[in-house]
Parts: structure tokens; C-alpha cells; sequence
């Protein structure tokens, strides 16, 4: 690695802490351990943690206190949290998220699994408040789209296959979005190559202000978008996609173009509680048909259903 990412682990039991660290520093990451809640919040004050790993049971204020104080402080809100406890109820791990945490790992773990986790939240974070907010970004050209800085196709896939079997195990629901832009002149002018692409960027930042953490956004290809929102209901997934539509509006007027237009469609599906979800290809396939009735003249642009899947 380039750049020294510190992680702070957080676990009362000194043996798991160490080995967890020592773990952490074989794949190049820096490491330090906190032994209580309290010495948590102080090591984050101190130092330049960029991500903590995190247990509930601790021997002084327990790891959801210690999540919420981080979230509650300006300073920290932004540092992504992974609970690693033996909590690991569909209860505990909607809790943990509910309170801003980015992942939910439950022991007993494996390395290379704690690694996969530690890598994908690191990936949600940038150092620029253009697109990506949060301190850092670890720079991968293999998972990211260069012009809109959100994650590429082939990080959506590896991530959202992940994701639908977590929800399936948590019984959480989750929501898959695909999102298309078409942009026509109302002078009837050709649209240039750069006034396309400033709508792609804008359409990525509107996505990102709407976004949680954990949620999983990417540029599918040269005009889709595609959102993966882990806890999200039909009804709020068509609210986000309504409040995705108003931003890109709002910059389009800002912009004071008036020969420029937006025209953004919405396929969405959703997996209820308990519902297996279908594989990740499945699921986006799902959201394609539904992004194609969308362009084909439905209510708002909108086409969104929940699926009904036993097993």
C-alpha cells in the first residue's frame, strides 16, 4: 500500500486485539489496540485513525455507546465503524447500522474475511467533498469509474452478491436501484461530449448526498447508474430516487442553462424481510426490466415492485 491507513481495534480481550492487529499489519495496514470503550474515543482524538473495528462488550461503556459518541462528534462522524462482535442477532446487526456503523461482522472470524470487510468501507471514503465525502480514498483504478469517482461494474458485482446473502442470513430488506440519464436540448442543439459528462458527475453527486455509508453506488455503464441500499423498504428507495431526480434538477437550474434538460429514469427492486434474495445478477436484471418500463412512459419515470421469492 501507498498510503498508511491506521486502524484502531477496539476488543477488552488483549489476545484477539493483538492477533487482530498483527493480522492487520501483515496486508500493510497499521494498527492499534483499545481496550475499553473510553480509551476508544481517546485513541480517535489522538491519532489519525481512519477506521476502527469495533466489539460491544466492553468492560466500561459498551461499543454501540462508543459508535454513538463518534457519530455525534463532528470531528469523528465520519469514521467509518465495523462492529466485530459475537452479537450477531438480525436485531444486533440492524442496530449497529441504525447507529452509522458501515458493516457488521460477527465472530468467530476469519482474517481474510475481516480484510475483505476492512477494504470495502475503506473504498466508501475519499478525501474531497466533490463526490465521495469522508478523510481518505484508497485509489484503485480496477473498482473505480474515473470520471464520476464512484465504484465500476465490476466492484457492484463483487460487493452486491455479498450484500443479498447478508440480508437474506440478517433478515434485513434491500433495495437495488438502476438509474439511467438522458439528456436532450430544448433549443433542439446537439449536446456536447463535456455538457454530458458535467450531467454524469452531477447525477454522482446527487447519488452520493443522498447516500448512506454502507450503501454501495456505482457507475454500471456510460449512462446507468446502479445503488445498492442495504435496510431500505420499497417506499423509501422510491423517496431516494425522487430526491436524486430533485437535486440533479435544482444543479441543472444552477448551472443557468435553460437549453439543457435531465431526463432521469428509476428501475428499482426490493427484497423484503426474510426474502432470499436472487443472485446479484438476477437482482440487477430485475432492476433493468423495471428501468426499461420506467423509460417507456410510466408515472414519474419510476417503475418499482417488491419481489416475492420463497426459500
Amino acid at each position: 500500500m501507498t498510503t498508511s491507513i491506521k486502524i484502531c481495534v477496539v476488543d477488552d480481550c488483549i489476545d484477539e486485539a493483538t492477533i487482530l492487529c498483527e493480522g492487520l499489519k501483515l496486508f500493510g495496514y497499521d494498527a492499534v489496540a483499545a481496550y475499553s470503550g473510553e480509551e476508544a474515543l481517546r485513541v480517535v482524538h489522538e491519532q489519525e485513525i481512519h477506521l476502527m473495528l469495533l466489539d460491544v462488550g466492553l468492560p466500561d461503556i459498551d461499543g454501540y455507546e462508543v459508535c454513538k459518541r463518534l457519530k455525534a462528534d463532528p470531528s469523528t462522524r465520519d469514521l467509518p465503524v465495523i462492529f466485530v462482535t459475537a452479537r450477531g442477532s438480525s436485531g444486533d446487526v440492524a442496530y449497529g447500522y441504525d447507529l452509522g456503523a458501515v458493516d457488521y461482522v460477527a465472530k468467530p472470524y476469519n482474517l481474510p474475511i475481516i480484510i475483505i470487510h476492512v477494504d470495502a468501507a475503506l473504498r466508501t471514503r475519499q478525501n474531497t467533498t466533490d463526490i465521495i465525502s469522508g478523510p481518505f480514498l484508497l485509489t484503485d483504478p480496477v473498482y473505480t469509474d474515473q470520471l464520476t469517482g464512484l465504484r465500476n461494474r465490476r466492484f457492484l458485482f463483487e460487493r452486491l452478491q455479498e450484500e443479498t446473502e447478508k440480508a437474506h442470513r440478517y433478515r434485513y430488506p434491500v433495495s437495488c436501484l438502476m438509474v439511467e440519464l438522458e439528456e436532450v436540448s430544448s433549443a433542439g442543439d446537439d449536446i456536447t461530449e463535456s455538457s454530458f459528462e458535467d450531467m454524469l458527475v452531477e447525477v454522482a453527486i446527487a447519488m452520493r448526498n443522498s447516500s448512506r455509508a454502507f450503501d454501495i453506488l456505482a457507475r454500471y455503464d456510460d449512462t446507468q447508474f446502479a445503488a445498492v441500499l442495504p435496510h431500505i423498504h420499497l417506499e423509501d428507495a422510491v423517496s431516494y430516487a425522487n430526491k436524486i431526480r430533485q437535486e440533479v434538477h435544482d444543479a441543472t437550474l444552477l448551472d443557468m442553462c435553460p437549453d439543457k434538460e435531465s431526463a432521469l429514469s428509476f428501475g428499482i427492486v426490493t427484497c423484503a424481510n426474510g426474502v432470499r434474495p436472487p443472485s446479484a445478477d438476477e437482482l440487477l436484471g430485475e432492476a433493468m426490466r423495471n428501468l426499461f418500463r420506467a423509460k417507456s412512459g410510466v408515472a414519474n419515470r419510476i417503475s418499482a415492485r417488491s419481489l416475492e421469492i420463497t426459500g
